[in-house]
């Protein structure tokens, strides 16, 4: 069996428990071990010499490099698992990943060269799941009721699982002034991979439906329940009935802000998405007033 073997690449990032750890970062040093099938090899009795048949490496660097930079963990276990999860799901000639994330200069006073995990995944045994986050919010009828309706019939579908839930905020209508305030809330899930985006867009419309909107109605006008996905994985979807990640997240302030309470470590161009609220001018009130 061959092995590709990355070692001792550094990199600078924002993973840690502590608050500081998040604003100023580290260095994180990665070490990885990639086992190959047979085939991505050899061809009979002759070994494959052409790069564009095999995995490359580079391409798994970036994918590392893609990881580190786009979120703040807390855990390095949550983080070699993301990495791990998806350098096997990279290519079909990739058997084993084993990934290890050091601390090259840990937040302790004792004299350490190091701290960190190791993380082995093989193909076998690897169920993938997608982190998927979605906008609730209703202006008709009992808000607060249609809401929490919602999220229990969401979390009673068999593929999803429902991870946080943000407090109930209350917000200034965006778009069209003259209609009541929102209730809205965001939640995080995870799905397996074999339940789509557009399958679980047909899920919401039915919740939708179930709940009492029917037809389309007046755009960004009243409605009794909306619910939108922001983000399914790393998806990049244009569709004519689906676009991801939302075409309107970075707009909307009913949104970001209860986003921003259940994934603090979101980044929003360039960006911790606290800090890209703050760098905007929203005007629209958004203020909890219930917490989940």
């Amino acid at each position: 069996m061959f092995k590709i073997i990355i070692k001792d690449l550094k990199l600078y990032g924002y993973h840690g428990v502590n608050p500081e750890e998040k604003t100023n970062g580290q260095d994180f040093l990665f070490n990885v071990k990639l086992s190959l099938s047979e085939q991505a090899v050899r061809a009979g009795d002759y070994y494959k010499d052409d790069l564009a048949e095999t995995v490359n490496y580079s391409e798994i660097i970036s994918i590392i490099k893609g990881i580190n930079s786009s979120s703040k963990y807390d855990l390095l276990e949550a983080l070699s698992g993301k990495m791990a999860d998806e350098i096997l799901s990279y290519s079909p000639l990739i058997d084993r990943v084993s990934i290890k994330v050091e601390k090259v200069n840990p937040p302790v006073k004792e004299d350490i060269g190091s701290v960190g995990v190791k993380c082995s995944i093989e193909k076998k045994s690897i169920t993938r799941v997608l982190q998927f986050y979605l906008s609730i919010g209703s202006n008709m009828g009992d808000r607060e009721k249609n809401i929490r309706d919602a999220v229990r019939m969401l979390g009673e579908k068999k593929p999803v699982n429902i991870l946080r839930v943000s407090s109930i905020y209350k917000t200034e209508p965006m778009y069209l002034k003259e209609q009541q305030d929102f209730y809205n809330i965001v939640l995080e899930g995870s799905v397996s991979d074999g339940f789509g985006p557009f399958e679980m867009l047909g899920f919401l419309k039915s919740i939708e439906y179930y709940l009492g909107r029917k037809g389309a109605g007046i755009r960004f006008g009243p409605r009794v329940i909306d619910l939108d996905l922001l983000y399914y994985g790393e998806l990049e979807i244009v569709s004519d009935i689906l676009v991801l990640p939302h075409p309107r997240l970075k707009e909307r302030n009913f949104v970001l802000v209860p986003l921003a309470e259940i994934s603090p470590g979101i980044i929003i161009e360039g960006i911790i998405i606290k800090d890209f609220i703050k760098s905007c001018s929203f005007k629209e009130s958004v203020k909890i007033i219930s917490s989940w």
